[in-house]
């Protein structure tokens, strides 16, 4: 229980320090919007992408080096899983593909910018200003990823959501200071975004260093053991990665190619939604992560399925507190937000977060086979995807249907994929059982949701005169009213129930 109380408590800071980056970048979206003006802030947009469209080799080596470095706290096996050269190791692949990244944006990006980039001429030099600038940040981002995995192999997530504050409100005073730059704006924003890159890695930096000592020192290694170790890791993550991007920019061009630029436009409004529920799912799964990979290197078997199956439970869960709410007052967010939404964007985000509830099991069924370190069957899978999904949109569509059928096959294959990662885990871990995973996850999740769901639904019914606002906050209220009793008593079992009852009675007593 006292890993639960950690990830509970990891787990309140990472969800404070999304709640305020999230209203901050908004408002910083606005600041910058005025202050640099429309074209420079879609050309700086444009210009960063270039580089931050190579991030997800970065990604697929991150994930190794956060799993093995997790893995080696709590293994038994220190000969083979020795902290500092795995931390080492991870630094100076990173270090290599930052200098890949870099010569590919300088061979490819400049290429593109000056032959293929709309940009008024003259906002040329500033441009080719911001694109170094963007290539020599994204060098620095690159080796930060073992400071930051380190973080939360340690689970110091109380300082990765201060930082996460303080990078927020750096931003927005950044916002502010272009206003009165003495030199190009879009350039001057470029440089100070850098400095803070600066600054933010080298406080990560000196603190991981003074926290955690010689096991987050560098140190040159011999041998080729732990290097293999890393690349396969991350070459199997690769596939994966890839298969995800692929299957994104397939269906975006398959739309396109039905029903024209407007529908895109739906398909991202509806992205946007989806990436911003997504952190309620991702905040939780950051701070259990840690400790399921660590009760697999203790070969505490029993314990780290016993957190696994809670964590599916409660990843889709805490997904619900906003996604049911919007997606019973789809239209009201719309209205409120873009007030005239491109056609078909509601029913997309509709089937977007009903997809997105088989996908954040999906993203902990992950962290468990990740935490075996055999990962080459759940990326076959999740890479191959794509070529049964793909054609399938594509057939649907050629015969007729509308374009959020599209969104109706990819969540039918997200259901069907969840199933094979369960597959995938019980391969690598025996003890997984599907009747136990149906019963007390999937099961108990519909269990929960159900009624705080028909209720919200008829009170959406019951009130269609009150003003929109109004309403949308009154159906957030009703749902999450209704939502915590059924998370109680039928979300927890009695352990859990009777953990939280001691915990509270303790803090009373003290207090």
């Amino acid at each position: 229980m006292a890993s639960s109380a950690r990830v509970a408590k990891n787990t309140l800071f990472l969800y404070i320090r999304m709640v305020f980056v999230l209203f901050v970048s908004l408002y910083v979206s606005r600041v910058l919007l005025r202050n640099l003006g429309v074209v420079d802030y879609g050309l700086y947009n444009v210009i960063g992408g270039i580089v931050t469209m190579l991030s997800f080799i970065n990604s697929t080596a991150g994930g190794a080096t956060s799993r093995f470095l997790t893995f080696a706290l709590a293994s038994k096996n220190k000969k083979l899983y020795d902290y500092n050269r795995i931390f080492s190791t991870a630094f100076f692949i990173h270090l290599g593909l930052a200098v890949f990244v870099v010569i590919i944006a300088e061979i490819v990006g400049v290429w593109y910018f000056q032959n293929y980039l709309v940009i008024p001429p003259e906002r040329v030099t500033a441009g080719m200003w911001v694109l170094q600038i963007s290539i020599f940040t994204c060098l620095i981002s690159f080796t930060q990823v073992p400071y930051n995995a380190s973080l939360i192999a340690y689970e110091h997530m109380n300082v990765y959501a201060f930082v996460g504050v303080g990078e927020a409100v750096g931003k927005l005073l950044i916002a502010y200071l272009i206003a009165i730059s003495p030199i190009d704006r879009m350039v001057f924003y470029a440089i100070l975004m850098l400095m803070m890159t600066i600054v933010t890695s080298g406080f990560y930096r000196i603190y991981c260093v003074k926290s955690f000592g010689n096991a987050c020192r560098l140190h040159v290694y011999r041998g080729a053991t732990t290097l293999r170790m890393l690349l396969g890791y991350s070459a199997w993550d690769f596939i994966g990665c890839f298969g995800g991007v692929a299957r994104s920019q397939g269906v975006n061009i398959i739309l396109n190619a039905f029903f024209g630029p407007a529908v895109n436009a739906a398909r991202a409004i509806a992205s946007q939604v989806e990436n911003g529920l997504n952190q309620f799912t991702t905040n939780f799964q950051t701070a259990v992560r840690p400790v399921i990979i660590k009760r697999y290197a203790e070969d505490d078997i029993p314990g780290m399925l016993r957190l696994f199956y809670i964590s599916c439970k409660f990843s889709a869960i805490l997904y619900s507190v906003l996604a049911i709410p919007i997606f019973v007052e789809t239209d009201t967010v719309l209205s409120f937000w873009l007030v005239h939404p491109p056609e078909d964007t509601a029913i997309f985000i509709k089937f977007v977060i009903l997809t997105f509830f088989a996908s954040s099991i999906n993203s902990t069924i992950g962290i468990g086979v990740h935490a075996t370190g055999d990962v080459k069957r759940l990326n076959l899978y999740a890479g191959s995807k794509i070529f049964f999904e793909l054609p399938t949109i594509l057939l649907v569509l050629y015969f007729g249907y509308p374009a959020y059928s599209a969104f109706a096959v990819m969540m039918v294959y997200s259901i069907l994929i969840m199933w094979v990662d369960v597959w995938v885990l019980k391969l690598n871990i025996p003890a997984v059982s599907f009747r136990y995973f149906f019963r007390h996850v999937l099961c108990a999740c519909g269990a929960v949701l159900l009624v705080p769901f028909v209720l919200t639904y008829f009170a959406h019914l019951f009130l269609p005169a009150m003003p929109d606002i109004l309403r949308l906050i009154v159906i957030c209220l009703v749902y999450w009213a209704a939502l915590i009793p059924a998370v109680w008593f039928i979300g927890m079992d009695n352990k859990v129930r009777s953990y939280i009852r001691m915990r509270i009675r303790d803090k009373f007593r003290k207090g």
